[in-house]
């Protein structure tokens, strides 16, 4: 009978064209919609009866919960912002990935968008993903950021802003979660220095960007605790073209007296290129240079001519602190002027 009762709703519903909703459930169970909805939430309140038979027929019906009105009740979108300055770096894949898994599992989709490293186009994104409504930013702002207006927005809303991966020292007020690049790169001269080197040459992003110095300064610090002198001959930036970094390359090689024999490099990309054209030119002593990058590349056990080892920033965990902090501002389990910083630690992986 129960069969014939149940065909004949369904019936009833696909010939009016009308979904199954609460009050449709409520009303065939001849319960009120708070009861219908506490059983289908397995709330402790109701008793096993009840949730058992509200949880039949909605499967049975093949009920689906309205997310838009739950949302719309809950004055919450359940949408994070995400925007970074490019996918095809291999960091920021791999700590999407940490943002991306940890946000799934507590029920939020993501808006991913990309500023290529152009101010404006950083500006349009965090216009975009505010009218959007998302719940939360987070953000590893561009190369060109140094004023936050467009970002500051956000907080005036009542949004919460993590900034992630870049630190915005030009914004003091603000939550962040930081690789701990000044450590990584401390670790990668004192491993070099252990191996013997004295004359090991730098190789450093944009050089007036502020969240570059961090590594620089790690690099500083470990000649410093080592008594061994600073050159400034040994230093080079690069704005992470190609042809940039070839020239920095040409400035660190090209002299006589002060040569390296071993490289610390921002970005593994960069050390490629430098490794490339070194061995390209057929450089003297190139089999003997010793060389450190930040990535940790899943590929560098197919190169011919590897690096010594890498820095591995734990990406993963950067992006999964990033939105475990995001998701307790929403929830209100932190004050949004409380303003926390977070650093993940990196690590030496030999090769």
């Amino acid at each position: 009978m129960r069969f014939f009762l149940n065909y004949a709703w369904r019936l009833e519903m696909m010939m009016q064209n009308t979904p199954v909703t609460l009050k449709f459930l409520a009303g065939k169970l001849k319960m009120s919609v708070s009861t219908v909805s506490k059983a289908l939430n397995n709330y402790p309140t109701i008793n096993e009866y009840t949730k058992k038979r509200v949880q039949e027929m909605a499967r049975e019906l093949n009920f689906t919960p309205n997310k838009s009105a739950i949302n719309l009740k809950e004055k919450r979108s359940r949408i994070i912002g995400i925007i970074l300055p490019n996918l095809s770096d291999h960091f920021f894949t791999r700590s999407i990935d940490g943002v991306e898994q940890f946000a799934t599992a507590n029920g939020y989709n993501v808006i991913i968008s990309q500023s290529h490293d152009d101010l404006q186009k950083e500006i349009l994104s965090a216009d975009m993903l505010l009218r959007s409504r998302v719940d939360g930013l987070i953000v590893a702002i561009s190369k060109h950021t140094q004023e936050f207006d467009h970002l500051d927005q956000f907080e005036k809303m009542g949004v919460p802003v993590v900034y992630y991966t870049r630190n915005p020292s030009f914004n003091l007020n603000c939550h962040k979660v930081l690789g701990n690049t000044f450590q990584g790169c401390y670790q990668a001269t004192q491993f070099l220095i252990e191996r013997g080197h004295r004359k090991i040459a730098y190789l450093g992003g944009p050089k007036m960007i502020n969240f570059t110095h961090d590594r620089f300064n790690g690099y500083i610090n470990a000649l410093k605790d080592n008594q061994i002198p600073f050159s400034a001959d040994l230093v080079a930036y690069t704005d992470f073209d190609q042809k940039n970094t070839i020239t920095a390359i040409k400035h660190l090689f090209s002299g006589e007296d002060n040569i390296p024999t071993a490289l610390v490099a921002f970005k593994e990309p960069i050390l490629f290129d430098a490794i490339k054209y070194l061995k390209s030119i057929d450089y003297p002593g190139f089999a003997k240079i010793e060389c450190v990058g930040f990535g940790n590349n899943a590929f560098i056990t197919y190169l011919d001519n590897p690096p010594v080892a890498s820095i591995e920033e734990n990406p993963e965990s950067v992006g999964e602190n990033a939105i475990k902090l995001l998701l307790q501002l929403i929830n209100k389990e932190i004050d949004l002027q409380d303003y926390r910083k977070i650093m993940v630690d990196c690590r030496l992986v030999l090769h």
